[in-house]
């Protein structure tokens, strides 16, 4: 062994040249070497100092020992290399998610307020980046105290959401009545009804006064899927089908179309190929339950389809809403044909003349029951309560019934299960709550056609909305298609 590697003992070796020398033994040359090895300072065993080097402290300073998950300080020596990032959130809307990212990765999912931290530690002396990698729905969050150096467990990050603001633009149409095909303005409509979207980004509108059904790619490029400008009744594949004055749509999982063809008191069905067939009813106005064409319907309006391809539709004439399966099996679940609004189940509920429904992500149909100006709720088992609203029209945000619209018209649901509104009365779009809370997120309560955001923007004829996946909303006028989009 090296004596560079030796442990220092000079008391240890002046004691044995004592007792060398007390022994007579080893002579000068002994002394000599114990009284040498006596000289050199030792350094511990681990130690990789070489020689010549000192005992000098480090010129780099040792970072202070951790805490472990108990509190407890950890020794120096096994001090982790890395630590926590986090923070807390707030202002996170109900039902939403916000995706937050780490130096560009270790996506992390909220879901709740509070306290939050990154599942990957960041290694010592290593800068972090807290940023929004995915917005919740119609919401902005920002970040503060979201970067610096790890030298200690972080938990001072704060993320703060608050509502967007909503952009609307043109879509598609140019404003005067015709048929053309085309992209963007360059496209045409006459007398929109109706307004759906697949889970593509794709968007289906019922040309009401067209008769046809006419697809539009998240690009804006306007086709027409279905039927032509003279109306009828006919099976076919696209041009060669016939719809009177349609005025609703639906889309299921498997890109079926399914149009509530008013003037012939049908439900068709569309596939995704332009194959139009019969699913319902027949063109005798009536109010009846039964299978395929046996049933009757007097001015279908408006239909959704929910996750298990059930179809639900908006019987105008009636005040009632109808279920087809996928068999065609008509049943009506709430309403009755005496216009009204009482909450209640089955036919002890009714409506007055309700324009159109949407199915949330939970099951529930949602209403807008027009000439009652309220939004009514109807569960698969057809109880019906209303969610906001009050037989008294107006204009006013609040919580149920302390809300006012004034014939609103269209409604639309996004994945979040939160509702919107075309408030026809008011020239409005309104959001509302799972729990009831109605907000206005743009409209003006003046007629026009002005693109903008929030209440800058204008709207007239306003009939129906929908929602995509992305939570961007499309809303029809009559001759247009409008976006409205969060504001980022």
């Amino acid at each position: 062994m090296s004596f560079f590697t030796a442990p220092f003992r000079p008391l240890a070796a002046i004691a044995l040249c004592v007792s060398l020398a007390a022994c007579g033994g080893g002579g000068d040359g002994a002394c000599s070497a114990c009284l040498f090895a006596a000289s050199v300072p030792s350094t511990p065993a681990s130690s990789t100092t070489a020689p010549g080097a000192t005992d000098s402290p480090p010129s780099t300073p040792v970072p202070a020992s951790p805490t472990d998950t108990t509190g407890t300080p950890t020794p120096a020596d096994t001090a982790p290399l890395s630590y926590a990032i986090g923070g807390t959130l707030t202002g996170l809307a109900s039902n939403t998610k916000l995706v937050l990212l780490d130096n560009g990765g270790d996506a992390l999912t909220l879901a709740a307020n509070g306290a939050f931290s990154f599942a990957a530690p960041v290694a010592f002396n290593t800068g972090y980046a807290v940023t929004v990698g995915t917005y919740p729905l119609w919401q902005n969050c920002s970040v503060s105290n979201g970067s610096g150096t790890a030298t200690a467990n972080v938990s001072s990050v704060t993320v703060n959401c608050v509502a967007a603001q909503a952009q609307v633009s043109t879509f598609a149409g140019s404003g005067t009545a015709g048929s053309n095909d085309g992209a963007g303005t360059a496209a045409s409509f006459n007398g929109l009804a109706a307004v759906t979207a697949d889970i593509s980004g794709n968007v289906y509108v019922a040309d009401n006064a067209n008769s046809m059904i006419r697809k539009i790619t998240p690009a804006g490029v306007v086709t027409t899927l279905a039927g032509s400008t003279t109306p009828g009744y006919a099976d076919g594949t696209g041009a060669a089908a016939r719809f009177n004055q349609p005025a609703g749509v639906a889309v299921d999982a498997s890109g079926n179309v399914y149009v509530a063809d008013y003037g012939n008191n049908m439900i068709r069905k569309i596939t995704p190929a332009g194959v139009v067939t019969t699913l319902a009813g027949s063109t005798t106005a009536g109010s009846m339950d039964g299978i395929g064409t046996n049933a009757r319907f007097n001015g279908p309006w408006n239909s959704d389809v929910d996750a298990s391809g059930n179809l639900y539709v908006i019987d105008g004439n009636n005040n009632v809403i109808r279920k087809i399966t996928p068999d065609g099996v008509v049943t009506t679940l709430a309403g009755s044909a005496t216009p009204g609004s009482a909450d209640g189940i089955g036919s002890a509920a009714s409506f007055n003349y309700p324009s159109s429904l949407r199915v949330s992500p939970d099951g529930n149909i949602y209403v807008a029951d027009s000439d009652n100006n309220m939004i009514r709720k109807v569960t698969p088992e057809g109880v019906v309560t209303t969610l906001a609203g009050s037989l008294t029209p107006g204009f006013a945000d609040g919580t149920g019934a302390a809300a006012r619209f004034k014939a609103p018209w269209g409604i639309g649901a996004d994945a979040s299960g939160y509702l919107y509104v075309v408030d026809r009365g008011n020239y409005s779009v309104r959001k509302i709550t799972p729990d009831g809370v109605v907000t206005t997120i743009a409209g003006s309560q003046t007629p026009g056609s002005a693109d903008g955001i929030g209440t800058a923007a204008q709207f007239s004829n306003l009939l129906d909305v929908t929602v995509d996946l992305d939570g961007n909303l499309y809303v029809i006028e009559g001759l247009l298609v409008r976006k409205i989009t969060p504001v980022r």
